[in-house]
């Protein structure tokens, strides 16, 4: 039997993947409505200054949930860390306050394996849509393709989960909140980027190429 280091094929090759979300092509409803409030990762409580009514701590919740919607699905895919994250408003900056609306999020979500990420997104949409491919009907071959279907789709998922809507006007109310698809597939995905920024890649476990 050799000795010495061997190559594993089952050993963590992780990979990180950037997001990016910018309204560009999508209209996103600012109106009171469950189809408000974009996305965000930053609740009302995210903020010394909370949103000033409660139509727009409805709006803010959504987005939330709508981040949690998006974090689900690249959850359900592999095991995942989201690292780095960033919003921005229209006027420049970052969110600082409960009434601002983010127009541009960022973040990096960080796989430990991503061998079977094609095939999850995949399996998922044929579960969810009879199709596999992506929500352009354009086939799902690399993994920031799979990302970013899985960010496309937790964008618009319609759901309804009890959420803390916190206003200068209503304090710590738990409200139950739903959100709809704030815009077509089409205009969220043209706003959407993902690039894979760092990957570790398998060697081969050839000797002679090992000792090249």
């Amino acid at each position: 039997m050799p000795s010495g280091f061997q190559q594993d094929s089952n050993q963590l090759s992780p990979g990180l993947f950037r997001v990016v979300w910018v309204a560009n092509t999508g209209t996103y409803p600012t109106a009171d409505g469950d189809t408000n409030g974009a996305i965000t990762p930053n609740s009302s409580d995210s903020f010394a200054t909370l949103p000033t009514t409660l139509v727009k701590a409805k709006a803010r919740a959504r987005g939330n949930i709508r981040f949690r919607n998006v974090v689900n699905r690249l959850s359900g895919l592999a095991d995942c860390q989201i690292l780095d994250i960033e919003t921005g408003i229209s006027g420049g900056g970052p969110e600082t306050a409960g009434d601002d609306v983010a127009t541009s999020l960022a973040f990096t979500v960080k796989y430990d394996r991503t061998a079977g990420i094609i095939a999850a997104q995949k399996a998922l949409n044929v579960q969810e849509t009879g199709s596999a491919n992506n929500v352009a009907d354009v086939a799902i071959t690399t993994l920031a393709l799979a990302i970013e279907d899985a960010v496309v789709r937790g964008f618009r998922d319609a759901t309804t989960s009890t959420a803390r809507v916190q206003s200068s006007n209503l304090d710590n109310s738990q409200l139950a909140i739903t959100v709809a698809a704030p815009d077509s597939a089409a205009d969220i995905l043209a706003d959407i980027t993902v690039a894979q920024i760092d990957g570790t890649e398998l060697t081969t476990n050839d000797a002679a190429a090992a000792a090249e």
